[in-house]
């Protein structure tokens, strides 16, 4: 699980690290930065499933709030499988 907060920074030619949480403001879904190919930023949602292009100007860190909500909602996701898997 990442372990970056990004919330008030500004990141080196405005890309995101790979793993860090962030805001899709044009879907208006939070997401996990995948990759950064050509002009784009590769998101995949919180829930998984495919991964979708964004322009760096489109996306936002998620706010200190938002990232604990987002890390609270992964982890309670991975105890749900754990218990499907038994």
């Amino acid at each position: 699980m990442p372990e970056n907060t990004t919330e008030g920074h500004e990141w080196p030619e405005g890309v995101p690290p790979v793993g860090t949480f962030v805001r899709d403001t044009r879907r208006e879904r939070d997401a996990l930065v995948m990759a950064a190919i050509g002009p784009y930023v590769q998101l995949r949602g919180m829930e998984g499933g495919v991964e979708w292009d964004a322009k760096p100007a489109d996306i936002r860190p998620l706010t200190a709030r938002e990232e604990l909500s987002a890390r609270t909602w992964v982890r309670n996701a991975a105890s749900r499988l754990r218990l499907v898997g038994q």
